[in-house]
């Protein structure tokens, strides 16, 4: 334990744009499902809206893990093929929120360490951080199949601020979702809540609504 200070981000939602990252990347990958009985049934257990091609508001895929969203369509398509699909094509559509890059820039040159702590999986989470030439920016990547657990767990973002060398310092947790605020309050981390889910505004010690309102928000700590 040291005294370092680490800022810990949700991915989706939180650093990517979830709406533009993902839903046509799922979109293309319900599309190769032959089956269209299977296909329309597999779409509303994974809560995918196929006219619209949009991720529904209560789908699992937003704040559980990938592995929990694999378990709903299983038994209805090839999975290994459909997480392929969408995690080559969500890098292929990946947008940034609104300002991360410079927002991320910004902390590290205040001395902060950056971590993310993602229910995705881990490779899915490096990947797209190569993607937008952030690799360098983060010292520590936790997906759900890191080995520490998964949101609401404290167990990732433990392990990150340790990584960051942060647990006897402040370490902070960024998030869009009422997962990422519990697991961050469940590890001692001060939490933001970013967005518009009330349940995450709610629980959360402090509330941003764009990441260049972080800035100010942690050096205040």
């Amino acid at each position: 334990m040291s005294d370092g200070k680490a800022v810990i981000f949700d991915k989706d939602g939180t650093l990517l744009d979830f709406q533009a990252t993902w839903n046509e990347a799922i979109g293309s990958a319900f599309d190769l499902v032959a089956d269209q009985n299977a296909r329309q049934l597999a779409a509303e257990l994974f809560g995918y809206n196929l006219e619209e091609r949009r991720v529904l508001p209560h789908s699992a895929f937003i704040s559980e893990t990938s592995e929990t969203t694999d378990s709903l369509v299983a038994d209805l398509i090839d999975v290994a093929a459909f997480k392929q699909t969408i995690n080559e094509e969500s890098q292929r559509h990946i947008v940034a929120n609104t300002g991360a890059t410079a927002v991320l820039n910004a902390l590290i040159d205040s001395g902060w360490k950056l971590a993310v702590a993602t229910n995705d999986s881990e490779s899915c989470a490096l990947d797209h951080i190569e993607a937008m030439k952030w690799s360098h920016l983060f010292t520590s990547v936790k997906g759900f199949d890191s080995g520490h657990g998964s949101k609401p767990g404290p167990g990732m973002v433990l392990a990150a601020a340790e990584e960051c060398s942060a647990l006897g310092g402040v370490y902070v947790m960024v998030g869009d979702s009422a997962h990422d605020i519990l697991a961050g309050q469940a590890a001692g981390a001060v939490t933001v809540a970013i967005g518009k889910q009330p349940a995450a505004l709610q629980l959360a010690d402090n509330q941003i609504q764009e990441l260049s309102e972080l800035i100010d928000l942690v050096e205040a700590l």
